[in-house]
């Protein structure tokens, strides 16, 4: 489910980005940048730490394309960042530069569906609210838990299955 997340949230930057460079507008797609990164490196990566530890082939490649599609987005932006970021992550037939590169367009990666942004940002608002509950009582994060109680959630099991780990909680 991460990797379908950061698709989404992969396509829905560069449609806003997209269309807001078309538009002479420079602040939201910053922003929206600043915001993509934050969840990529705040959540993605954390959750997917040990699948790349690992080795996961699958979680090597997303990351490796998801890096190569965040350099062609900044590289208007950042353009010696972006540089930096594609010839660390270019292959042999892969144009020379970021700068020579297409645009990536939407749905590059078909996949677009707006519950998998609200079920994952209510997991997150969930596993904070959780975290900021055991801060509260002194009760460390290395400390399982046995049981976390939600009222009213209507949330899949493998995104439960991302709160209990970021909880460290055997139910939810």
């Amino acid at each position: 489910i991460l990797d379908k997340w950061i698709i989404v949230r992969l396509n829905e930057l560069i449609g806003l980005t997209t269309k807001k460079l078309d538009a002479y507008n420079l602040i939201d797609p910053v922003r929206a940048i600043r915001d993509f990164v934050d969840d990529l490196s705040t959540w993605y990566l954390r959750r997917s730490r040990d699948r790349i530890k690992n080795g996961d082939k699958e979680a090597i490649s997303m990351l490796h394309f998801i890096l190569k599609n965040l350099a062609k987005i900044l590289a208007p932006f950042a353009p010696f960042a972006a540089e930096d970021l594609y010839q660390k992550l270019r292959g042999e037939k892969d144009p020379e530069s970021v700068h020579l590169c297409r645009w990536p367009g939407e749905n590059q990666y078909p996949l677009t569906d707006d519950s998998i942004i609200q079920n994952m940002s209510e997991s997150r608002k969930l596993a904070s609210l959780a975290l900021e509950q055991r801060h509260k009582a002194n009760i460390k994060v290395r400390q399982p838990l046995q049981k976390l109680k939600v009222k009213s959630s209507k949330l899949k099991e493998e995104y439960l299955g991302l709160i209990k780990d970021e909880v460290n909680v055997k139910e939810v």
